[in-house]
């Protein structure tokens, strides 16, 4: 039997709810003390709480307050704004594209505002199945998952999950992480599917 190795990477493209420039721009020119620093983070702290305590799906977390520079201290009430807008964070694959240079595909998912590109690279095996007259998949070597904006983290050891499907003809992937920006996490979970024709080119 002929064996395969494919390497396709995916690239989730989520326009969020938020403007991510937003909470930069809006900062405050004035220099805050550390006083009024120290004032402002207990307020987020209360604001992420009260949003989680009344959004069953939000899962936001405030990063230390020895990672804020002055110019991440904002407004509480803008603040507030910003992350409401980040706990409504929702995905929907809306646009495919596909290249036949190469095995590459692209899986768009949109909402409204600025845009973070959550790129899935993952690398597979496939085998050319008797019974079934085609190749098919047989493995995977590797799932690794990056975003170009803030810093993507995986909640689990390996990152994903996965689901073989169609007899083997696709794989069903889901990638769980964090993606932290402007100090503000965010738990996701990501599906994406990679399909496997009849000649071994996965997309």
């Amino acid at each position: 039997m002929n064996k395969f190795k494919k390497m396709v990477t995916l690239l989730a493209l989520f326009i969020a709810i938020f403007a991510l420039g937003n909470l930069i721009a809006s900062a405050s020119t004035t220099e805050l003390s550390k006083e009024q620093k120290l004032k402002y983070y207990k307020q987020y702290e209360e604001i992420v709480s009260e949003i989680n305590s009344g959004n069953p799906n939000s899962s936001l977390e405030l990063g230390p307050f020895a990672d804020f520079n002055s110019e991440d201290f904002i407004k509480p009430s803008e603040f507030k704004k910003y992350a409401i807008e980040r706990s409504n964070i929702e995905f929907n694959i809306v646009s495919d594209s596909n290249t036949s240079i190469t095995p590459f595909s692209i899986k768009t998912v949109k909402s409204n505002g600025a845009s973070v590109a959550v790129t899935i690279n993952g690398f597979f095996n496939t085998q050319y199945s008797d019974v079934h007259k085609r190749q098919m998949f047989s493995g995977i070597n590797s799932i690794t998952t990056k975003t170009s904006k803030g810093k993507w983290t995986k909640s689990t050891s390996s990152g994903y999950s996965a689901r073989l499907l169609d007899g083997g003809r696709t794989y069903e992937i889901t990638v769980s992480g964090t993606i932290t920006i402007n100090n503000l996490s965010s738990s996701h979970n990501i599906v994406v599917e990679f399909y496997c024709n009849a000649n071994g080119s996965v997309s």
